[in-house]
Formats: C-alpha cells, structure tokens, sequence
C-alpha cells in the first residue's frame, strides 16, 4: 500500500493487484450522526443517499446509463463516523468511469424532487425498522446508554427530523463535507499506479481545502480534519438506563448495552476477544447457555461496534414473552462471568481464530480492501491499522479480558426493550 497526500490534504491510498481485471474505488470523508446536531438527524445519510442524483453537466439518468454501459457499480452511504462513495470498474473502463465519480464529487446539485423523493424514502425506511421489535430494541438501547451524545440517534434521523431537512442542508453539508483534506481515495486492484495518482491530482488536486479543524475525543485531531465534531459528553451511568416499549406481539426483544474502548485504546482488542467468547458465535457462552442448554432464546448474540469515538459492546436477545425476566438474568449473569472468571486457554484460542478468519474474509475481495483501508485512514488510524489488528489480537491473555471486563461491563448499562404486553 502506497499513501500520496497532495498539498491540498487529500489523501490517495493505492494498492495495485494484477490478478484480476478489477479495480476498487472508495473514496471516505468524515461525516455522519458525529457531527450533526440532534434537530438536523438523518442529514448525512439522506445527503448520501441523493449524492448520485445528479451533477451540473448530467442528470440521475445520464450517471445510471454512462456506468451501466460500461459494468461499473457504483453506491454511497454513510455511517456515524464517515460515509463513502465507491465505484467498482474493470481495468478498461477506469478513467471512464473516474470522469462520473470526479464530477460527483466536485458538483453534486441535489435537485429538488430528487431529495423530496428520498425523505420519503427514508421516513418508511425510519418506520419500517422501528416495526421490526430487534432494531427498535437496538435504538432504545443505544438512546439509552449514550444520553446527549451524537451517538444516540439512529444514523437515519427520525421522521421529523427528515421531514424538516432542506435541500440548502444537503448543499451546506456537501460543501463542507466534501473538500480534499477530509477526505481519502484508497484504490484497490489492476491499475498503473503512476497514472492513476496523476489522473486524480489533475481532477481534484486543485481543490482549495478548508482550515477547520475538528475536535476531536483523542485531544489530537486525524490528519487534515475538515469537519467540526458536534459537542456531546459521554454519559457517566451510576445504574441502569432502561426504555421501554410494550406491544402485542409473541416475543419480547431486548438488548443491553456497555460504552466500550475506541479503535486507538489497547483495550479495543481484549474487548474483541471478550465479545467473540461471549456472543460471537455459535459456540459463543450465550447461545451455549440461555438457548441450547435452556431453550430460553429465538437469537441471543454480541457484538463489538467500535469507533474512534467510545464505542458500544451490545448483547441482545429474543425470547418468549413468560420467559423475560429469566432471560434478562441469564443474559447479565453470563456477561459479568467475564469479569469475575478467566476465560479458558480453549475459549480463548478459538475466539482468536474466529477474529483473524473474519478479518481476513473482509479483505477478500478488492473493494473489501479498498473499503477498510479508507475507513482506517479517514478515522485517523492509518491505512497500517489492518496489519496492527492480528497482533494486537493475538496479544491478549485471560488476565486482559477480566480487566477489560472489569472496566467496561458495569451495572450501569443502557437497556432497550420491545416486549409483549403480558411480559412485564
């Protein structure tokens, strides 16, 4: 992997591979749920959303019908921390294909009815996951445990808040949002890795960046941060947080929910360990002793989202409306086991191997790659990141996931529930 960064701050991330004809673009900017105020929710995935909706010099049509006649893909989204834009293209059709993406990125117009279509796109999006009882859980949840900080709305928004959004919101948030020192282009595949770094400087390299620089968690801001951070403490719990819904319904879903290390804390990494032990997979403490052994759950399972910001540990369950209460204490029982109990040599070996497994299937394919290399780079971790991750994986002990498990996994979690009307 080669790292190019133009005077203007943009940075160029650029592996070539010869043994196919495919090449991956991902091009990834600080935006999302982080730095959007609680009034604007939604802003940056609806923005992400009408991004390919059209430019100054073609239409929505025109973009559709120049990438389809040449077998390029071509998506966006955003997330609480960054979103992309990535394109996948043969060898042949590269530069072609680069001209679309160039323009996009320099003169999206967010064209009225284009935008007006996607906010109500997205509000039944919004609707239709909150009718599902395991994400409207998961929402509560996360409401719950992050208090006032950014992180607690959905990355969607909420219907009003969507509903209110402008298409001079979408314009303001794009001209911020899209300047050169906030944002990485990593390419993944087969190229001419001189020519490829020329093409780019020629269409963006004369960009003017912004000076803003963004607060930042860590007290030092990534390189070239462009956007300014929404202000928002971290909640400090002294018990449990819960919200609740009640609905007819034949199953009742909860999830509970513990802040976590970020991405640049040591302890990130016995804190993977500890989630692939307990929910992380079939053989997982979880499924082993509130389903298998009981027959208590319809799905039980963890799972790490980790952030540069503090990120969450999570464990959430399904489980017959008489059977809540019982479910809820085993759940907490097997969780607080991990920081009362060393986890066996055995345990430990297999949640390794399951980690290195799934991280290495991520970079399996060219856009794969191309995808974590620009997530890591834009987050301010380093394109290296993917390579310090198996070490650092590889490096933790049982004494390392007590402590972790004593640090984190308190009585003071956040707690969402959807549950059946007869269950509480």
């Amino acid at each position: 992997m080669k790292r190019t960064r133009l005077e203007n701050g943009l940075v160029i991330l650029t592996k070539p591979i010869s043994t196919n004809s495919i090449v991956s673009v991902n091009v990834s900017f600080r935006m999302g749920s982080l730095y959007e105020t609680d009034d604007k929710a939604g802003l940056f995935t609806l923005m992400q959303n009408t991004i390919l909706k059209g430019t100054k010099t073609r239409t929505s049509e025109q973009i559709a019908e120049e990438m389809e006649s040449m077998g390029t893909r071509i998506s966006s989204s955003a997330d609480r921390e960054f979103g992309t834009v990535s394109l996948q293209s043969t060898s042949e059709s590269l530069y072609a294909s680069l001209a679309v993406l160039y323009d996009v990125l320099r003169n999206a117009t967010f064209p009225q009815d284009a935008v007006d279509l996607q906010k109500r796109n997205l509000k039944r999006n919004i609707l239709a996951r909150r009718d599902q009882p395991l994400n409207r859980a998961m929402e509560l949840m996360v409401e719950a445990e992050y208090g006032a900080h950014p992180f607690h709305k959905p990355t969607m928004g909420y219907p009003e808040t969507v509903g209110a959004l402008t298409r001079e919101d979408l314009l303001k948030s794009y001209a911020a949002a899209y300047v050169p020192n906030n944002m990485v282009i990593s390419v993944v595949g087969n190229f001419d890795e001189r020519r490829l770094i020329e093409d780019i400087r020629r269409a963006l390299g004369g960009i003017v960046g912004t000076p803003t620089s963004a607060k930042h968690s860590l007290g030092t801001p990534p390189r070239g941060e462009a956007l300014m951070r929404v202000p928002g403490d971290l909640p400090v719990h002294t018990a449990p947080v819960e919200k609740v819904e009640q609905r007819e319904a034949a199953a009742s879903w909860f999830a509970l929910g513990w802040l976590s290390p970020s991405l640049a804390d040591p302890d990130y990494y016995a804190m993977e360990v500890l989630d692939a032990i307990t929910g992380g997979s079939m053989n997982s403490r979880l499924f082993v002793a509130i389903r298998e052994k009981r027959g208590l759950a319809y799905q039980v399972s963890s799972f790490v989202n980790a952030r540069m910001e503090t990120g969450i540990y999570a464990a959430y369950i399904g489980t017959k409306p008489e059977s809540y209460e019982e479910a809820k204490s085993l759940l907490l029982e097997e969780i607080f086991r991990m920081k009362k109990e060393e986890a066996s040599a055995e345990e430990i070996s297999l949640a390794k191997s399951y980690l290195r497994g799934m991280f290495i299937m991520g970079q399996e394919s060219n856009a794969g790659q191309a995808g974590q290399y620009g997530q890591y780079e834009i987050l301010g971790l380093g394109h290296e990141f993917g390579d310090r991750y198996v070490g650092g994986i590889q490096k933790v002990t049982a004494r390392d996931i007590v402590r972790v498990g004593g640090k984190y996994l308190t009585g003071a979690y956040g707690f969402g529930a959807v549950v059946a009307k007869s269950a509480r």
